[in-house]
């Protein structure tokens, strides 16, 4: 089994680009709502820079300042205003939830993602993962709370407190813990849908209790399977902001705009990195479990021993 631990990183790598259509429909469709959502603001932006001096410092380079001073008009292009960003936002939501059944189908079951297939399972699942989000908002009540009360004590300690350090400790050392917190949460549910998936559970209390146990037992194993490939994600995406921000020339709209949809794509497949990763070791974790076997009585003798006969 340990064998098949360490090659559970890399063989989800390969599972994800041997099905990669699945991250380019993924990356198409959030493609598309994105230009849909982002319409309106981009409207207001056109009208609003077309005929404005400050325009250059934006178009020509990007100047900390004009972007602030531009937050700050009114009727900023930059301020939600409507409803498409958030429509389209529930809407990739509901779309993401529905296709999770027939992603994770693929990948623990070990099945062609066929059009057929890929939507049956999605429509198979799509209620099940439906009442776990409603678990997972219920779960995530608690750590909200926490995040509250975490501001409140920072506004207190600053108000306590002359030198802004340890209110500034305060709030470093209560995100870690945060975000540790909704790490392990997400874990814990990720672990659920695929159970979910491999066993056709249909309770989900009952999938959330083996899911929570599961993780429980290999938390470290299950920990560093997510984090290499966030912390591999994270440096890619620091990169590409890096090269977009210092090496990529002003007037470069295209390249923009392409390495933009670069850094998304590598994040989404890192995603599908992650929940490949994760059936893989999950199948492994079912393949390697030797179930006891049943205790059965020993057999009857095949002949029972005369009985000595009394001496006189």
């Amino acid at each position: 089994m340990a064998a098949a631990k360490r090659g559970t990183f890399f063989s989800g790598a390969g599972l994800v680009w041997q099905w990669q259509r699945l991250v380019w429909w993924i990356f198409a469709v959030c493609l598309i709502f994105g230009l849909f959502s982002t319409h309106e603001m981009t409207e207001r932006a056109s009208s609003l820079l077309d005929h404005s001096v400050a325009a250059q410092r934006l178009v020509n380079g990007f100047d900390a300042s004009a972007f602030i001073m531009l937050q700050q008009v009114p009727d900023s292009p930059l301020e939600i205003q409507g409803h498409n960003i958030v429509h389209f936002s529930l809407l990739f939501l509901v779309l993401m939830l529905f296709v999770t059944g027939g992603i994770l189908a693929a990948y623990v079951l070990d099945e062609k993602p066929t059009t057929t297939a890929f939507f049956e399972a999605s429509g198979h699942y799509f209620w099940r993962f439906f009442r776990l989000l409603i678990y997972l908002a219920i779960v995530l009540l608690p750590i909200a709370g926490l995040a509250a009360a975490t501001s409140a004590m920072y506004t207190h300690i600053e108000d306590q407190s002359i030198s802004p350090y340890p209110g500034d400790h305060f709030v470093e050392a209560a995100a870690v813990v945060i975000l540790l917190l909704l790490i392990i949460v997400r874990l814990w549910f990720d672990m659920a849908q695929i159970i979910a998936v491999a066993e056709d559970e249909k309770k989900m209390h009952r999938v959330l209790r083996r899911a929570f146990g599961l993780l429980r037992r290999n938390f470290f194993s299950l920990l560093w399977l997510y984090l290499r490939v966030s912390i591999i994600a994270w440096a890619l995406f620091a990169f590409g902001l890096y090269f977009w921000m210092f090496r990529l020339s002003p007037q470069s709209n295209v390249a923009a705009f392409l390495l933009s949809q670069l850094m998304i794509l590598v994040w989404l497949g890192a995603r599908l990195w992650q929940r490949a990763s994760e059936s893989l070791w999950y199948r492994n974790y079912q393949a390697n479990q030797v179930s006891e076997p049943a205790w059965t009585p020993p057999p009857a003798p095949m002949y029972m021993p005369a009985a000595a006969e009394p001496q006189p």
